[in-house]
């Protein structure tokens, strides 16, 4: 829906704090109280650990929010928790291992971490007895979202990524710059490629969009994943 390609690493961390600039007032999540009764938390045991997360709304489709490097869903994900559609959706949002309330275990960095995550979000919504679900991911979030779709297709939804890394070839921007000229194509070839490539563009958006523009933001989400 929503894609923005970096580097890896120390860059990551960078792009995250750079986001947060002085003067621009980012929505945080507070206390889960600051969203009513609605919102719960509560810990899992998911593949030896103790898993953390909060869950809110009470729709048949199950959305799980995935955090950036050194977040949790309570600091990443505030509007989301906040305020998207708790009729049409259930949405959870989880520390990964060693974030947030998921420690213990403190945070380490394996070669296969993102695989390990993106086990560890699976199992934990199965956990949850969601029969299916949608991810949102953030940054590294993101890229734990494409490997669990990649992994296990058929537990996935639909997606929503932006921020994420990811190896793209020549061929891949031709296409997606020959693509972007949408307006006159029929709903029936524009709408698999809008999926796919996502066209729409927000440039003043940055690294941490859905918290700078959290209404646009939830409102594509929203009508996204309907």
């Amino acid at each position: 829906m929503v894609a923005v390609l970096g580097g890896r690493g120390v860059l990551r961390l960078r792009l995250l704090l750079s986001a947060l600039k002085p003067g621009i007032h980012v929505p945080r999540a507070g206390p889960a109280a600051a969203f009513g009764t609605s919102v719960t938390s509560a810990k899992v045991a998911v593949n030896g650990v103790q898993l953390h997360y909060q869950q809110t709304g009470e729709g048949d489709h199950a959305v799980l929010l995935l955090p950036g490097m050194l977040g949790s869903g309570e600091t990443d994900f505030g509007p989301q928790l906040k305020n998207l559609n708790k009729k049409l959706f259930t949405v959870v949002a989880w520390d990964p291992r060693g974030y947030g309330h998921s420690r213990p275990p403190d945070r380490d960095f394996p070669a296969d971490f993102f695989e390990r995550d993106a086990k560890d979000a699976v199992d934990l919504m199965k956990a949850l007895k969601f029969k299916k679900v949608s991810l949102l991911g953030w940054s590294d979030g993101g890229i734990t979202a494409l490997i669990a779709a990649a992994k296990y297709p058929s537990y996935i939804h639909k997606m929503v990524i932006w921020g994420a890394n990811a190896y793209v070839t020549d061929e891949d921007s031709m296409i997606y710059e020959g693509i972007r000229d949408v307006s006159k194509w029929s709903e029936r070839t524009r709408k698999p490629l809008e999926a796919l490539y996502g066209l729409h563009l927000m440039p003043e958006g940055k690294h941490n969009l859905h918290l700078r523009f959290a209404d646009e933001f939830n409102k594509l989400a929203e009508d996204f994943l309907q």
